[in-house]
């Protein structure tokens, strides 16, 4: 930490940057087949029409690629605008690209496009980073005081590290999951204060090294492994003996002030809409709580029929339908992508489309949504004339 204090506020912007651009290009490679342009699981684009052939998803992906180098290795505003542009080019065809680490690594490039980093403005981006985290932090340890979080995610993450049995007193009481919220909460609340800045920090990598752990041990989504490191590094370099006053308006020039105020609104504000499902939870940061739907797509025989033989290797366990079979698709995204399915009714319809398609009957097949646990309130049923 020694050398870190020695970096002046310009130095630690141009190494977030750095960072961001590293773990994003790592986090790529991990995931290859998510940018991919031939693959089973289908492309759900924002909009209708927006379908592209395999060889320009390559395309955008290579472009992406090259332009994470060229701004690894310089900081210039065009660079950073044109990786801008290209991240938003790479998922407009494919919704599925919307992970949450996506979202938060162009929130954080997002400045850097509009202003060219200099001393004078270096404070206001620094700030600009803080107030993202503070946001990050707040809301997923606010999403986490649920039921949800405490009856499945927390008991997961015990057994997982641990390997505790069923019977361990730790298991028995659940409650104590709420201190893993309060300290999530707690590091963005201390972030916004210059006293206890340094305190929040720790706390925020030992959270993520904690889910790194977790990830190793007993969780299957590898490509959060270079997320947790990349925030390991922002929050270290925004915040690590920093001890300037946030401000959403600073003295700066005025595209950086409004993308300022955007930001605050964006990652504040918006997330409250997701309380009543009017917002997307991966934007909202409401991670690993199970309060995300997920989704089960069941064909009956004649259905089956006309389904690729590749797709046998995701059906559910357990005969959940009579005379057919279930695809699960949660497993089928994290072992074809290597990411969950992003958790938005409208992904979930694109996908009972690719099923409903001709020659399909669309009387063979039934799509359900459900929240675990799987029970009487916590699922939809819906069909093929609820997906156009």
């Amino acid at each position: 930490m020694s050398a870190l204090t020695q970096l002046n506020t310009e130095a630690r912007v141009r190494w977030i940057h750095r960072a961001v651009c590293l773990f994003f290009l790592i986090g790529i490679g991990m995931s290859l087949p998510l940018w991919a342009g031939e693959r089973l699981f289908p492309h759900i684009p924002v909009f209708s029409g927006l379908e592209l052939p395999g060889a320009a998803h390559w395309g955008l992906a290579g472009l992406l690629a090259m332009a994470l180098v060229l701004n690894m290795v310089q900081l210039k505003k065009w660079w950073a605008a044109l990786l801008l542009g290209l991240m938003v080019l790479i998922v407009l065809p494919d919704q599925m690209r919307l992970q949450p680490w996506v979202f938060v690594y162009f929130l954080i490039l997002f400045p850097l496009g509009l202003v060219t980093l200099t001393e004078k403005n270096a404070a206001a981006l620094l700030s600009y980073v803080q107030i993202l985290l503070v946001g990050v932090y707040v809301w997923s340890g606010l999403h986490k005081f649920t039921q949800s979080f405490i009856d499945l995610v927390y008991p997961l993450l015990l057994k997982g590290l641990f390997k505790l049995p069923e019977d361990n007193y730790l298991l028995e009481v659940r409650e104590w999951g709420y201190l893993l919220a309060a300290v999530e909460l707690s590091i963005g609340i201390g972030l916004i204060f210059p006293k206890t800045r340094n305190l929040a920090v720790i706390g925020a990598v030992f959270t993520h090294l904690l889910i790194i752990a977790w990830v190793l041990v007993d969780n299957p989504n590898y490509t959060i492994l270079p997320w947790n490191a990349a925030m390991i590094a922002v929050v270290i370099l925004s915040s690590w003996n920093v001890k300037n006053r946030i401000s959403l308006w600073p003295k700066t020039s005025p595209p950086l002030r409004w993308a300022t105020v955007g930001l605050a609104l964006l990652i504040w504000l918006m997330p409250v809409l997701n309380t009543k499902n009017k917002w997307d939870a991966y934007l909202s940061f409401n991670l690993y709580t199970e309060r995300i739907s997920h989704l089960f797509v069941g064909m009956r025989q004649q259905a089956l029929e006309g389904i690729d033989p590749k797709l046998n290797n995701y059906f559910a366990e357990e005969n959940l339908i009579e005379e057919g079979r279930v695809i699960d698709v949660e497993k089928w995204s994290f072992d074809e992508l290597k990411v969950p399915v992003y958790p938005a009714l409208r992904v979930h319809k694109a996908i009972g489309r690719y099923f409903c398609r001709p020659p399909a009957d669309p009387n063979q097949i039934m799509l359900v949504t459900y929240r675990r646990p799987f029970r009487e309130g916590h699922y939809e049923v819906f069909f093929c004339k609820d997906c156009e």
